[in-house]
């Protein structure tokens, strides 16, 4: 498995079309499985660049100013020019693909060990640094922050106002890896959202920017909203808004912030949430907790609670998603070591959340 710092490498492809990057992750999944990750430029670590791109000038500056000093896997038909080990030719096999993958994780490895040997800062320097560093690791560890109105988080999100504003249904038709349309019905009516998305192709969608996207919106007029409301209606079937946009909330989120959040304001909930009824995150009736009584920056809630900073974040964007999470500069947080009173009812409550986590779905394990 090539890992760097016991992670996938994760990898942004630029100047590829649709049909080269699903390639690229089915790649991934089978004969490279373990190998690396295709994922959205923001959450990258290292590239793969076209260089017959007809834009691929722009392409290796732009990755060179985001990505300064970093090596990328570069794809052409041309031959190389030189020796290059991260260069594959067109048409590439997968063997050539993986290939170029160990190598770029050896280079990788190579630099960290260049850096691990240089010479080490005098003790003045290192307290000058050290709290510029930890902050600075912090946001690249993370990957801090995401712009839900970049991904289908976003485009659900504006589809539930537009329905809610005019009263009439809306359809989001996204096609996935079967090449079958795929279907979200926002019904405004009766305030419940009917997909035939499951969760494994949910968490593919949410993770894709919406330009990579195949997408579709239709508008149901009143007499078709009025029919397709009923129906469901009847037929006892939908999920809620909330819970809903909960769930792709924290698809999108994988760790990290919506943009705007600021880490040092003291994270709070308006209100306590239906935690029965929203899709379960491991540690949730404890972050509530603190975020209804005890509010405070959300690492320090991670630190008290001895919680991933990235599930804390995930909970987080999922409860900002729903609108009844927000920050406050003006609150002084409690002593790091003050943990949060149990109520009498919270055994019982976890209890009957565990047993539903074990339960009701087979994928809950991707916010554990």
């Amino acid at each position: 498995m090539v890992t760097i710092n016991s992670k996938l490498l994760r990898l942004a492809a630029y100047g590829f079309d649709e049909r080269s990057e699903q390639g690229f992750r089915m790649a991934f999944k089978g004969a490279g499985q373990g190998k690396a990750l295709l994922v959205d430029e923001g959450s990258a670590d290292f590239g793969i660049i076209n260089l017959d791109a007809a834009n691929s000038r722009s392409l290796l500056e732009e990755y060179a100013k985001r990505y300064p000093g970093k090596p990328a896997i570069k794809f052409s038909v041309k031959p190389s020019e030189n020796t290059d080990a991260l260069y594959v030719k067109k048409p590439a096999s997968i063997d050539d693909m993986l290939a170029a993958i160990d190598n770029l994780a050896s280079e990788i490895e190579k630099h960290a060990k260049v850096a691990v040997d240089t010479k080490p800062l005098s003790d003045s320097q290192k307290a000058e640094t050290k709290p510029i560093a930890k902050k600075v690791n912090l946001k690249k560890k993370t990957g801090l922050y995401y712009n839900p109105k970049d991904y289908l988080q976003g485009e659900i999100h504006s589809a539930m106002e537009y329905a809610k504003t005019r009263e009439l249904a809306v359809e989001l038709w996204l096609i996935g890896d079967d090449a079958d349309w795929k279907k979200i019905i926002i019904l405004p009516g009766i305030k419940k959202v009917l997909t035939s998305v499951d969760n494994k192709q949910l968490r593919t969608f949410c993770s894709l920017p919406m330009s990579l996207i195949n997408s579709r919106l239709y508008k149901r007029n009143e007499k078709e909203t009025n029919i397709i409301q009923d129906k469901i209606e009847k037929e006892g079937r939908g999920m809620s808004f909330d819970a809903f946009l909960w769930k792709v909330a924290l698809c999108t989120s994988q760790g990290r912030l919506p943009l705007g959040t600021k880490l040092e304001d003291a994270a709070y909930l308006k209100h306590w949430p239906n935690l029965t009824r929203l899709y379960p995150v491991v540690g949730s009736m404890r972050m509530t907790t603190l975020m209804v009584n005890q509010p405070r920056s959300l690492p320090l809630i991670a630190k008290v609670l001895k919680i991933p900073l990235g599930r804390v974040f995930a909970f987080y964007s999922a409860a900002y998603a729903i609108g009844i999470a927000s920050g406050n500069a003006n609150v002084i947080e409690a002593d790091s070591q003050c943990m949060p009173q149990r109520h009498r009812d919270h055994s019982l409550l976890g209890s009957i959340l565990k047993r539903l986590k074990k339960n009701t779905d087979p994928d809950i394990e991707a916010f554990a």
